[in-house]
């Protein structure tokens, strides 16, 4: 059935009965795209594997494709030659589905018009709306994770270079794994995310304003979109209070979409010495991160963002499995008590975050 279904796409899509080869040569790959269309933490792991797919062929183009909520997790990366965009309706609720469908067949036709050489499926499990993508270029030689056994394989076909997955190790190596089977070797592993000097400088006045000693600056994100990722704001108000009023620091507050009420309600128990900074951007959340001398936040993509830029980061996790989701690199804590954050106790994070401190 699959050889028979991959044969009728490539002769809808591509118009020719065969697709490619599995062999690869180095020498003759000129054009690469990686795709992730995830989450901005998600794409952030894939940070390493295009710092190392850069460092292999230099002299290539290396392009990605996101979707436009992820964005801010690559855009500036120096790796990269050019970032395609699309936006997913969940997304963009006041646009229509149809414009939307419309606007990502016009970037498979652009990608296709690129001649790809080498096209990268990056996601740590198979997604058949990524690996479509990848399969959309027609690029002779398309690289990604196979479906899990027991998942159903009539859209492996989209890959003609199957990897099987790694089942039990941080994201990070799950991704750099994938590109290690084109003998592209791994360097510096850290997440890398660029911030504009316009953004620094929101940030860096932000303080200045206030008088805030960004030795002194602990940050706290409020928001997760997962409900039992979400520690309670009670928790985050005697946080807060502990670190002002025993150890004299400052607090700053972000949050996400809709949350704003909740930082509202958290300062108002606090009172003196917490600040709420918005962040409309995850480039502004960022920017505000590196001003701090540690970061609390509940997994995601402001945990990942914080770690991007090197601040000591604690994360708080309930559902997802910190083994795999962890903030990525030395000088990190993940919390995890059963499956709701809200067993991690005040005096869990406070001592996480006095090592962070001493560090």
């Amino acid at each position: 059935m699959s050889f028979f279904l991959e044969k009728l796409f490539n002769v809808t899509v591509h118009r020719r009965w065969g697709l490619g080869e599995k062999t690869f040569d180095p020498s003759g790959i000129r054009r690469i795209l990686v795709v992730r269309t995830d989450n901005v933490g998600d794409v952030l792991c894939c940070t390493p594997a295009i710092r190392a797919l850069r460092k292999a062929f230099s002299g290539s183009y290396l392009a990605a494709v996101v979707v436009k909520y992820s964005q801010d997790a690559l855009a500036g990366n120096p790796d990269l030659d050019e970032i395609f965009m699309y936006e997913r309706p969940r997304h963009r609720p006041d646009r229509s589905r149809m414009a939307l469908l419309l606007e990502k067949l016009r970037l498979t036709q652009t990608l296709r018009n690129l001649g790809f050489d080498l096209a990268i499926g990056l996601r740590s499990s198979f997604s058949w709306s990524e690996a479509w993508l990848v399969y959309a270029t027609g690029a002779p030689l398309r690289l990604g994770y196979a479906p899990e056994e027991g998942r159903p394989q009539k859209f492996g076909f989209f890959y003609n270079r199957r990897v099987t997955p790694v089942p039990d190790v941080h994201e990070v190596k799950r991704v750099l794994h994938l590109i290690q089977t084109l003998g592209v070797q791994p360097g510096e592993d850290h997440l890398a995310v660029s911030i504009s000097r316009e953004e620094n400088e929101t940030a860096e006045s932000f303080l200045r304003e206030r008088a805030i000693d960004r030795q002194k600056l602990i940050g706290f994100h409020l928001s997760s979109r997962v409900p039992a990722n979400r520690w309670g704001l009670q928790n985050f108000a005697e946080l807060a209070i502990r670190l002002i009023r025993e150890d004299g620091k400052f607090v700053v507050l972000t949050w996400g979409p809709g949350d704003e009420g909740q930082a509202q309600e958290v300062r108002e128990r606090v009172g003196r010495g917490i600040f709420l900074f918005p962040t409309s951007t995850f480039k502004k959340l960022g920017a505000i991160q590196q001003c701090c001398r540690a970061f609390v936040s509940p997994d995601g993509g402001a945990m990942h963002f914080s770690t991007a830029v090197g601040t000591p980061t604690v994360g708080l996790f309930g559902t997802t499995n910190p083994h795999h989701w962890a903030p990525w690199g030395n000088g990190h804590a993940a919390l995890r008590k059963g499956k709701q954050v809200d067993l991690i106790s005040v005096d869990e994070v406070y001592h996480a975050l006095k090592i962070r401190m001493k560090s």
